[in-house]
């Protein structure tokens, strides 16, 4: 810590012996009732973040760490399966197939890839809005918006009403930085493919219907877009979403190519989880 005494730390006793030595407050209040931490001490977590105090010692979280590791946890899941453990009966007859015991083994390892495959789609889609969000709150928190209009405070807020996730990533950023152009646009890349490849699958799924998307929204089938969700899709979606934040946090931050709390990749594309992730 910065400038503490133990007499500070001390404070720290009450609350944490009345929650059973766990507890929860946010960042903000922390540093506002017992002081600032050090340099690094924290580890790129936002202004956003929960301070998290237990036997394990004192810990951030934030909505983008959880859903980082959700994303990266379902990915290396799917690539687990699809890359590896199907691979494996590829190479069968389909007499060999056929046998009772190894349909179960491959029905069962379909569902999971399935299943891992549409948690990663909503996963990409729920990052990307955490992470829009969050910067947003940090700036409010910490700069005066009362000249901005009506309609740009509400994209930073959604005090007024809601805001569609397309206009908080072209809008957001450029409000943040008080620039009047941002990095992203609709008719270009990594957005377009956000647009085309992200948002309708993770709708098709968030709004499972029979009925097609309106013509406005591109028309399409919802419940395809279920069932044709594949390996390549699900590999093009988390490559755009880690695009996507790239783009905005060099824009906004200017320091490192990603945020910090953003995991590491492998070769193939694999994301490499530590032990403290």
């Amino acid at each position: 810590f910065e400038n503490i005494k133990p007499g500070d730390l001390a404070k720290l006793y009450e609350p944490l012996f009345e929650r059973g030595s766990v507890w929860y407050l946010p960042l903000t209040d922390f540093l506002r009732d017992f002081g600032r931490f050090k340099a690094g001490v924290l580890k790129g977590a936002p202004l956003h973040a929960t301070i998290h105090i237990s036997p394990w010692g004192l810990q951030t979280e934030f909505p983008e760490h959880h859903l980082m590791r959700d994303l990266a946890v379902s990915f290396n899941e799917v690539m687990e399966i699809e890359e590896h453990r199907l691979t494996l009966y590829r190479t069968r007859t389909w007499r060999d197939m056929k046998e009772q015991k190894i349909r179960i083994e491959i029905a069962d390892l379909i569902r999971r890839s399935k299943a891992k495959q549409r948690a990663c789609v909503l996963s990409c889609f729920n990052l990307i809005e955490a992470y829009i969000n969050g910067l947003a709150w940090d700036y409010v928190q910490t700069h005066d918006i009362s000249g901005l209009s009506k309609d740009n405070r509400n994209v930073l807020t959604e005090s007024e009403r809601p805001v569609n996730i397309i206009d908080k990533l072209v809008k957001g950023p450029r409000l943040i930085t008080q620039q009047n152009t941002g990095p992203l646009h609709q008719t270009r890349e990594p957005l377009k493919s956000f647009i085309e490849v992200i948002k309708p699958y993770r709708d098709s799924i968030v709004h499972a219907s029979p009925f097609a998307a309106l013509e406005k929204f591109g028309g399409y089938d919802k419940l395809s877009k279920i069932y044709e969700l594949n390996l390549s899709t699900v590999r093009r979606a988390v490559d755009i979403t880690i695009d996507v934040i790239g783009e905005i946090h060099r824009f906004v931050d200017g320091h490192g190519a990603l945020p910090v709390w953003v995991l590491p990749r492998k070769n193939d594309g694999t994301f490499v989880i530590g032990i403290d992730d």
